[in-house]
């Protein structure tokens, strides 16, 4: 059964490679990281380069679990893509 997941911290490290994995076994990955337009825009163009080339169906998003804006924007962003119900 496919699913969808939020993996924080995507950027490096085991984030990262727990991310890859999950989306090449058929999961939905939000892979989130914080300043994709700053010092993260490399790794989310790695990440989106991998994505299209193994056809894996994994997301990268903006992500500060520190920050209040941020997590709701990433919840309005699941909900509206209809990840999962309403909480």
């Amino acid at each position: 059964m496919s699913r969808t997941i939020v993996v924080n911290g995507a950027s490096s490290g085991f984030g990262r490679l727990t991310a890859e994995a999950l989306a090449r076994a058929g999961h939905t990955v939000y892979a989130s990281m914080r300043e994709v337009a700053g010092r993260n825009a490399a790794k989310l163009a790695a990440l989106a380069t991998l994505a299209r080339q193994q056809r894996l169906d994994l997301r990268v998003v903006e992500l500060d679990v520190h920050s209040q804006p941020s997590v709701g924007r990433l919840r309005a962003e699941l909900l509206h893509a209809s990840a999962w119900p309403s909480c």
